[in-house]
């Protein structure tokens, strides 16, 4: 028979990850009625010295801490997954960050850009390789192939000091720089598609290397990680960030997926492009009235060194980040039932804290980042996630020798993730 408290730590557990699940956001391809999405339309500068109004936390527990130095996002203990995601979109426009990688085996430090149908441009840098960093792309969630990526060189280990990496994303191409030279240009003929929707900045740590992920993706993020060695941490202490477009939100006219559809309310796609890097506004001062309606900016160049990735890696990662879902709400379940046979329902809420935040926390990534660069799981809503979660919960249950007590929590469930749909 279910017991009160898995059933407690279960339903906490679905409304979380549903409510998480809203950010990953309406799919414009998919539907027509999906809302328009802030824009940036404008420079900003952060250093990240203190929390900025314009990034949500998207992991449970955060991981994340800020000093003069600027934001430090940290692996404790397994299943941590730090990250941050921006509350505006930028339409086509220049990032670029300061960055120092995590250390570790398996360990990866990502920054990207995402947009709701899926195009993607990404900077990833594996914790146990000291002499090179990865780009790579993906257009409306396509991964029928995995020959996108590619390797760049470094110039020192990136975890042993800060680099600049640089994305600037026009219509026609899209350049990658490190430490202010260009190492990579995708052209927008190119024959894998181009991305070219409103997209949002997201970065984070993460544990590629974690046991409980297939062997390919472990493969590719350097081998399987040793957790006796935490923490492991991953830096930022500058990001500068330039809108190409005017406007206040960005608005899908079709479901082509094409620039030309992407309307700017009250504004223009491209619209200051040639006056964009000039004086940024520092966004995260105390000072500052306004950290995304009212900055200004510069770009400072970053660039990086180009030779081609194994299909493998990229591919393997994508496939780990849908299983890890699925692996996370059964692990929870079982967690739950060794500790309640047991202590049966007298479990502590320190006990339940720790079961929801280990779940949560690899959900964090695997949920909010599931479309980063998997297949089927690019395209999965949050409907088919809370679905996901349910079956997987109904199938965990399925030997319970009491189903009849089991189904009313499953149902309700269902209905709870129902509202976040």
């Amino acid at each position: 028979m279910i017991g009160f408290t898995k059933c407690l730590v279960l339903l906490i557990h679905t409304i979380a990850i549903s409510a998480t699940s809203t950010s990953s956001l309406c799919n414009p391809l998919s539907t027509s009625s999906c809302p328009s999405e802030k824009a940036l339309a404008t420079d900003v500068a952060y250093q990240f010295t203190s929390e900025s109004d314009d990034f949500e936390v998207t992991s449970i527990p955060s991981g994340i801490s800020y000093s003069d130095n600027g934001v430090t996002m940290t692996i404790a203990k397994r299943y941590d997954n730090p990250t941050l995601m921006s509350k505006f979109y930028i339409m086509f426009g220049r990032v670029e960050v300061s960055m120092k990688a995590g250390n570790g085996t398996g360990i990866v430090s990502s920054f990207y850009l995402q947009s709701n149908d899926l195009d993607e441009i990404d900077i990833e840098l594996i914790g146990g390789d000291s002499t090179q960093w990865q780009s790579n792309y993906f257009v409306k969630g396509d991964t029928t192939t995995y020959d996108r990526g590619e390797f760049h060189d470094t110039s020192a280990p990136p975890q042993n000091d800060y680099h600049n990496y640089t994305i600037d994303w026009t219509n026609e191409k899209i350049v990658w720089y490190y430490d202010g030279s260009a190492v990579r240009t995708l052209k927008n003929d190119s024959s894998q598609g181009f991305p070219q929707s409103p997209m949002y900045l997201k970065f984070g740590i993460w544990a590629g290397g974690d046991p409980s992920n297939e062997a390919g993706t472990i493969e590719w993020a350097g081998g399987e990680t040793d957790y006796s060695q935490v923490p492991f941490s991953m830096h930022i202490n500058h990001l500068e960030v330039s809108d190409y477009s005017t406007g206040d939100s960005y608005s899908y006219t079709d479901q082509s997926g094409d620039w030309s559809s992407i309307e700017a309310d009250n504004g223009k796609v491209l619209g200051r492009q040639n006056s964009a890097n000039l004086n940024p506004s520092v966004g995260d001062t105390e000072d500052s009235d306004s950290t995304s309606s009212t900055a200004s900016k510069t770009s400072s160049q970053s660039a990086s060194k180009t030779s081609k990735a194994t299909s493998t890696k990229t591919s393997s990662k994508s496939s780990t980040e849908v299983s890890s879902t699925e692996m996370s709400f059964t692990e929870v379940s079982s967690k739950v039932s060794s500790e309640e046979a047991s202590s049966t329902d007298s479990q502590s809420s320190a006990e339940i804290s720790t079961v929801v935040s280990e779940s949560l926390a690899t959900d964090s990534e695997t949920l909010s980042d599931s479309s980063r660069s998997s297949g089927s799981g690019s395209s999965s809503s949050s409907s088919s996630r809370s679905s996901s979660a349910v079956q997987t919960l109904a199938s965990t249950e399925s030997t319970d020798s009491s189903s009849s007590s089991t189904t009313p929590c499953i149902a309700l469930m269902a209905i709870i993730a129902s509202f976040f749909v």
